[in-house]
C-alpha cells in the first residue's frame, strides 16, 4: 500500500512537473498566475465598458470596432476612398469617436464587410467571443495545461484587446498557424497569411521564417492569395481606394493620427524616440528588423521547430513598428 501510495504521489507530482514546464516553468506559471489575477480585478472594473453590447455604434464606447464598422459602412455606400479621408470618416461618428480612424489597406474592407448591415451589439459579441476563442487555441496549440490557458483568456493582453475591441488574439493565432501548418498545410498557411496582410506591420519576419525552412509552396499560396484579395478590394471599390490609402500613409491627418499613435507605443523605434533618439530613431527601428531578421533565420534553421516558431513569434512582435500592450498575445503565443 505504501509502494502504491508513493507511485501515485510520484506521478502526481511528474504530472505536475510536467505542467509547469508547458507552462514555461515554475517561475514564468507564478507570474502567469498573478497578472491573471491583477487582470481579472481590471475586468471587474472596467465589466461595463468591455461587455456592453450596444445596439448601435453610436452608442458605444470609443472602441476600434466603432472604426471597423464606419469603414463597412463606407465602402457599402460606394464610397471606400473616403474612408481614408480624415474628414469624410469623422463625419459620420459622434464626437466620442473622433479619434478613430480606418489605418487598414483597401482589401481589409472586404473582411468587415458584413459589419455595415450587422447590429452593432451583434458584432461586438462576435468579437468577444472570437477573441476568447482565439486565446483559447492558442494555448491548445502551444500544449499548454488547461489552467494556463484560463490564465490566458484572462491576461493583461486580453484585457487590453477587449477593452479597445482590438484584433490582437486573432493576428497572434494567426501567425501560430501559419507557422504550424506552413510544412503540411501549405495552402492554409498561405491563405492565413494573406489574410494577415491587412495588418502588414505584424507579419515580417514570416517571409524570413518561411524562406529559412525553405517552405516555398506556403510563400506561393501567400502570395496568390494576397494577390487575389487585392484584385477582389480593386473589383469591389476601384483602384481609388488603394490610392487614397497610399497618400494617407505619407501624409495630411491619416499620417500625423499614426504618428501620435506611435508616440504612445512601445516598439523599438517608438522606445528610441521617448528616449530622445529624434530622427534616428526610424534607423533604431530598422536595425532592430534587421536583427530580429537573422535572429529568425538562424533560430528556425538550429532550433527544434516548436522552439523556431517561439523565437519567430517573439521576434515578430519585436520587430513591428507599432506595438502596444494589446499586440503582447504575439509574446505569449511565443
Amino acid at each position: 500500500m505504501q509502494i502504491a501510495t508513493g507511485s501515485l504521489e510520484g506521478g502526481t507530482t511528474a504530472r505536475a512537473g510536467a505542467a509547469l514546464t508547458r507552462a514555461g516553468g515554475p517561475v514564468f506559471a507564478i507570474i502567469l498566475i498573478l497578472t491573471s489575477v491583477f487582470s481579472a480585478l481590471l475586468f471587474d472594473l472596467r465589466a461595463d465598458k468591455i461587455f456592453a453590447l450596444p445596439m448601435s455604434a453610436a452608442e458605444a464606447s470609443a472602441e476600434d470596432l466603432v472604426a471597423f464598422k464606419r469603414a463597412a459602412a463606407m465602402a457599402a455606400e460606394g464610397r471606400a476612398a473616403d474612408a481614408y479621408d480624415a474628414g469624410a470618416f469623422r463625419a459620420g461618428l459622434s464626437p466620442e469617436h473622433e479619434g478613430l480612424l480606418w489605418l487598414n489597406p483597401p482589401h481589409g474592407l472586404l473582411l468587415v464587410a458584413p459589419l455595415a448591415t450587422a447590429p452593432y451589439g451583434t458584432a461586438k459579441l462576435a468579437l468577444l467571443l472570437l477573441t476568447a476563442l482565439s486565446l483559447a487555441a492558442i494555448g491548445v496549440l502551444a500544449r499548454a495545461p488547461l489552467w494556463a490557458i484560463a490564465a490566458l483568456i484572462v491576461s493583461p493582453a486580453a484585457f487590453a484587446s477587449l477593452l479597445v475591441m482590438q484584433t490582437g488574439p486573432l493576428i497572434a493565432l494567426g501567425l501560430f498557424a501559419a507557422f504550424l501548418l506552413a510544412p503540411s498545410r501549405p495552402m492554409a498557411a498561405g491563405l492565413i497569411l494573406a489574410l494577415l496582410t491587412v495588418k502588414p506591420q505584424y507579419g515580417l519576419m514570416a517571409p524570413v521564417f518561411l524562406v529559412a525552412l525553405g517552405h516555398w509552396r506556403a510563400i506561393g499560396w501567400a502570395s496568390l492569395f494576397s494577390a487575389a484579395l487585392v484584385a477582389l478590394s480593386i473589383a469591389a471599390y476601384g483602384a481609388a481606394p488603394w490610392a487614397a490609402f497610399l497618400q494617407s500613409m505619407t501624409g495630411g491627418a491619416m499620417a500625423a493620427h499614426g504618428a501620435n499613435l506611435h508616440r504612445d507605443m512601445v516598439s523599438a523605434g517608438s522606445t528610441l524616440l521617448k528616449l530622445g533618439a529624434g530622427p534616428l530613431s526610424g534607423a533604431g527601428q530598422a536595425a532592430v528588423v534587421a536583427a530580429c531578421a537573422g535572429l529568425t533565420f538562424v533560430a528556425a534553421r538550429k532550433l527544434p521547430r516548436d522552439a523556431a516558431i517561439g523565437a519567430a513569434l517573439l521576434a515578430s512582435a519585436a520587430a513591428s513598428p507599432s506595438l502596444w500592450v494589446y499586440d503582447w498575445t504575439l509574446i505569449a503565443a511565443g
